[in-house]
């Protein structure tokens, strides 16, 4: 189902506890990532295992990169177990940001794998990410992720003092959003409950007052240096300038003085 998502798989042997990391490779941008979030991420198939050595399939998304470091076992750590023939993916944690999914993929996402006659693969307390099994992948049965996701995004604070990049990702994120909204709704018209309905309707308001906002900061964090000046603003209030004005008279030339009072008495 997802072979148009993924690169051509790799085929690595596991024959020690090993620690698999995850990353964005630096030539791609937040917002080329960000219309994939919603897609799994990594998937991995069990080919073969023989005590403490196997075989594992991988296949992920074009945009990640991938390394493999040696590790020391995790005792009484939560874990998937998978037999031969069985697989696992990775997806990022329902109702997370796509934001926050994407920076901690910059920093590195790790999965830790250990073989003992099965594999298991453990991700960190910290990871806003999860393993779904193939047999237990129901995301298209759960609630429609563009509703997790625009729920998630109007409950998020944003801050005034980001960059405008970042803005400009929040900004996407919300079009994006939107636009499954939409998309959602016209293809299931006649199909959704009326009360459910509404509720979306209602969201793609609020979303669209936030975009408003958002799009209103944006566009003054390009135009003015600090947000807390207006755009208009002069950068000098009268004190300085007449002090400016006053050290001018003092160190120019008697007659340039008198030739710009001249010329100022004329114009009144």
């Amino acid at each position: 189902m997802d072979h148009h998502l993924f690169t051509q798989p790799s085929v690595c042997e596991i024959n020690q506890p090993t620690a698999l990391t995850l990353r964005l490779s630096e030539s791609v941008s937040d917002l080329l990532v960000l219309s994939t979030m919603s897609n799994p991420l990594v998937e991995f198939v069990v080919s073969q295992v023989n005590h403490t050595q196997a075989t594992l399939i991988i296949r992920i998304q074009p945009f990640l990169t991938f390394a493999f470091e040696h590790t020391q076992p995790l005792i009484q750590t939560p874990a998937q177990r998978r037999s031969v023939g069985q697989g696992i993916k990775l997806y990022p944690s329902m109702g997370v940001a796509p934001r926050v999914c994407i920076e901690q993929l910059r920093r590195g996402v790790t999965i830790n794998i250990n073989v003992d006659e099965d594999m298991y693969f453990r991700l960190s307390a910290e990871a806003r990410f999860e393993l779904v099994t193939l047999e237990n992948d129901l995301r298209i049965l759960s609630e429609p992720q563009a509703l997790v996701m625009a729920k998630a995004i109007l409950g998020r604070k944003f801050d005034y003092n980001e960059p405008s990049n970042m803005l400009a990702v929040h900004i996407s994120e919300l079009e994006q959003v939107r636009r499954e909204l939409r998309d959602y709704l016209s293809g299931e018209s006649g199909k959704i409950h009326p009360g459910v309905s509404t509720e979306l309707l209602k969201l793609d308001h609020l979303l669209q007052n936030k975009h408003q906002w958002l799009l209103r900061t944006y566009h003054q964090s390009l135009e003015r240096p600090n947000l807390g000046r207006s755009s208009n603003e002069q950068l000098y209030n009268n004190e300085q300038l007449q002090r400016k004005l006053d050290c001018f008279e003092l160190l120019a030339p008697k007659d340039v003085s008198e030739m710009v009072t001249k010329l100022c008495d004329d114009d009144l």
